[in-house]
């Protein structure tokens, strides 16, 4: 029988508001749930608080600024995946959003939960009394990773769907910490993030800059055993403009990797590039820079085979560019 642990819950109505909650010892937010609450019926994590962001609007928001498009960090995946404004400007967004999980999840999941989810690997998706029978990993405050013994740091995998978008378009996050409210850029908020990083910190939105909206093209690509209901067993974007290739790829190691040397050749080359010389660099950066961990029902062999699926989202590329 599993039992939840004791905390209190707040629904804040301003961002301030829940600062000042988030800063209390053992505060957690939980935005749509999907994430927060598995956690705490296995006993992953045991807050004093739940701070529930749900009632402050204008975290939703989805809006054209002169600066960009402002993504609220509530907004939901449903929304996102047929609002109008993103599937004009942003329909790589759109994309990773229409592919996270089931629509139950998506009509719940916001963006900013689905960037600051929990890595996760085979130990960490149990009920607390299946772990007793194992030592205790990293993530849940053992000394060891159990996946990789000699590791000296948890290999859990960052699944985000939206992460590899957001980072290969250059997206800033908008958040508030202890200093103050300021602006950084998604690549900072997630490497934070998969860091396991202490600080606290509340994610306002997300700004795509308007200089990156000039003459773009963005795509994205999740490929996993049943469609979009199983985490990605890969997950690739590519962000394109005149003279710059932005090419990612996620759900391969402890964060999102960014393939800079098939960026670079597909920079240089341009329109002329070649799909199979692009894939074969591709794969060579992620073998290279992969951690790769057994998964439940994928092995790493089935999984280093995945890599050859960017060749499809690369073919895309180059018929967009011609």
């Amino acid at each position: 029988m599993l039992i939840l642990a004791n905390y209190s819950y707040h629904r804040p109505a301003a961002i301030e508001e829940a600062w000042r909650l988030l800063e209390e010892e053992g505060s957690v937010i939980i935005a749509g749930g999907s994430d927060v609450l598995p956690q705490l019926k296995t006993a992953v994590i045991k807050p004093k608080a739940l701070v529930d962001l749900a009632g402050i609007e204008e975290l939703r928001r989805v809006e054209e600024q002169e600066d960009g498009i402002h993504i609220g960090s509530m907004a939901v995946l449903s929304h996102l995946a047929k609002n109008p404004l993103i599937l004009e400007k942003v329909p790589a967004v759109s994309q990773a959003a229409r592919n996270v999980a089931s629509p139950q999840i998506r009509s719940r999941a916001t963006i900013g939960g689905n960037l600051l989810q929990a890595r996760r690997c085979f130990y960490y998706n149990q009920t607390k009394e299946w772990r007793k029978g194992i030592p205790l990993c990293y993530k849940v405050g053992g000394d060891r990773c159990i996946q990789i013994p000699n590791s000296p740091v948890c290999r859990a995998i960052y699944y985000s769907d939206l992460a590899p978008v957001l980072l290969a378009c250059e997206a800033l996050a908008v958040v508030r910490t202890a200093d103050g409210e300021k602006r950084i850029s998604c690549r900072e908020l997630v490497e934070a993030h998969c860091r396991d990083q202490n600080e606290k910190m509340l994610v306002r939105e997300f700004v795509i800059p308007k200089e990156k909206l000039e003459d773009s093209w963005g795509g994205f690509r999740k490929y996993s055993l049943r469609g979009s209901i199983d985490f990605p067993m890969i997950n690739f974007a590519c962000w394109y403009q005149p003279g710059q290739v932005r090419l990612t790829a996620g759900a391969i190691a402890t964060k999102v990797l960014e393939l800079e040397d098939t960026e670079r050749y597909l920079t240089e080359q341009g329109k002329g590039f070649q799909v199979s010389e692009a894939v074969e660099l591709a794969q060579g950066e992620m073998k290279k820079k992969s951690q790769i961990i057994r998964e439940a029902g994928i092995s790493v062999t089935v999984k280093r085979e995945t890599f050859l699926f960017v060749e499809e989202l690369l073919e895309q590329l180059k018929k967009a560019i011609q």
